[in-house]
């Protein structure tokens, strides 16, 4: 039974190609026919890579959405870094509407956003330290219910590491592979493919603990990487 249904919808199949292909050939030799009917299945099958082949890289950001913006602390330096940022942000026109200093001030940043029911805004968080909670509060998918519902109202996330920061973007990075587990949550392994499925966009630019030469230390290199995600 199962084997003469598929056989059905195969003929109806090539039924249907074989219309298709009819509307567009007048009179035309056996090979033109052969070679029109090739190029409505390629097309077909082009369409359809085009589509699943869709990655996070693609998905390019709302420059007119407004940005809520906070930063670890570094050092002494904290105001003066985060005054750059922003005002480099703006020079660049993007409307950065909140800006804060300090380690409670990101998760603070969410539940802003959850307490007052905002939408269409961008989360821009800057981290000067890997942490597993951090990135699992914004997943998309995740177990949060307050950074969940903040995603499910079209805001967009950014989620940022610099200064000293172990790397958890870059292949061969401290963290690429694995984010140890922190007091506030366990381990998060493949941190990078996480983000992906989750629709996080990520940036790096720290020196991963000193393993490479140099790292931003004034949030310039951060800000040059953030403009990329909206070209």
């Amino acid at each position: 039974m199962i084997k003469k249904a598929s056989r059905i919808v195969y003929i109806l199949l090539v039924v249907t190609l074989i219309l298709t292909v009819g509307l567009h050939i007048d009179k035309t030799s056996p090979d033109e026919f052969k070679d029109k009917l090739l190029d409505v299945i390629s097309s077909d099958d082009t369409a359809n890579n085009t589509t699943n082949n869709t990655t996070n890289d693609e998905k390019k950001l709302d420059k007119s959405k407004p940005i809520y913006f906070a930063m670890d602390h570094v050092n002494t330096n904290d105001e003066q870094i985060r005054d750059n940022i922003v005002s480099k942000l703006e020079d660049n026109g993007f409307n950065v509407v909140k800006a804060e200093i300090g380690p409670s001030t990101l998760s603070a940043n969410t539940h802003y956003l959850y307490d007052n029911n905002i939408s269409g805004a961008i989360l821009f968080h800057l981290f000067n330290g890997v942490d597993p909670s951090t990135i699992r509060e914004l997943a998309k998918n995740g177990d949060d219910n307050i950074g969940r519902t903040v995603r499910a109202n079209d805001n967009d996330v950014v989620l940022a590491w610099f200064y000293d920061s172990s790397d958890c973007v870059h292949e061969g990075g401290t963290s690429y592979k694995q984010v140890p587990g922190s007091e506030t949550g366990s381990m998060l392994s493949n941190p990078k493919e996480y983000m992906d499925e989750n629709d996080i966009h990520y940036i790096c630019t720290s020196s991963d603990m000193h393993r490479r030469d140099h790292g931003d230390y004034n949030g310039d290199e951060v800000v040059t990487e953030f403009l990329k995600l909206f070209e």
